[in-house]
């Protein structure tokens, strides 16, 4: 139920924000709180007390909005959030909206891992031979893990595709020890 509530609040805030300009700053801005929110056990105990008066949570909210330069939608949806005792949906609803985001700006988040960080010319040859893998635009986010060895690790929506080399000797152990 919380996953079919944050669909509908970030539907209607994509509904609102239509300009592709938009739809990337408003992603980054829900992205954001949702860091700031998670990161700050203070602040989130703040809003998230009920014993806390609305009008205390609500201005702590519009004075963060502020600061931060947050557009009007996404200062709305906090708000409404705040008011419904919703708060706690924020990370979900973000998640969809930038699902959302990408949908409409025909691209697709891949979340690359590799042994060693991936310098300029390596994010862009990987970039390019995804964009030609998923025939969209990729958004890369790329992660070091000196665990994988060597090769690399892409995460593109739910499906992994797995070409490090513990991955590879990991298949093998299993084909040599006769399982599936």
């Amino acid at each position: 139920m919380l996953t079919v509530l944050a669909a509908r609040y970030a539907r209607a805030l994509a509904d609102v924000v239509r300009e592709p300009a938009s739809l990337e700053r408003t992603a980054g801005e829900l992205e954001a709180f949702t860091r700031l929110l998670g990161g700050s056990k203070p602040l989130r105990d703040l809003l998230l007390n009920p014993s806390v008066p609305l009008s205390r949570k609500a201005a702590v909210l519009e004075s963060l909005a502020r600061r931060s330069r947050a557009s009007v939608p996404t200062g709305r949806l906090l708000q409404l959030l705040l008011r419904k005792g919703r708060l706690s949906l924020l990370g979900e609803v973000s998640r969809e909206f930038r699902r959302m985001e990408e949908e409409r700006l025909d691209r697709v988040s891949v979340e690359v891992t590799t042994a060693i960080p991936l310098d300029a010319a390596q994010r862009k040859r990987m970039t390019a031979s995804l964009q030609r893998f998923t025939g969209k635009t990729v958004h890369l986010e790329s992660r070091a893990n000196p665990e994988i060895l060597g090769g690399a690790r892409a995460r593109i929506g739910s499906v992994v595709y797995d070409g490090t080399v513990t991955g590879r000797m990991q298949r093998l152990k299993r084909r040599l020890l006769g399982e599936r």
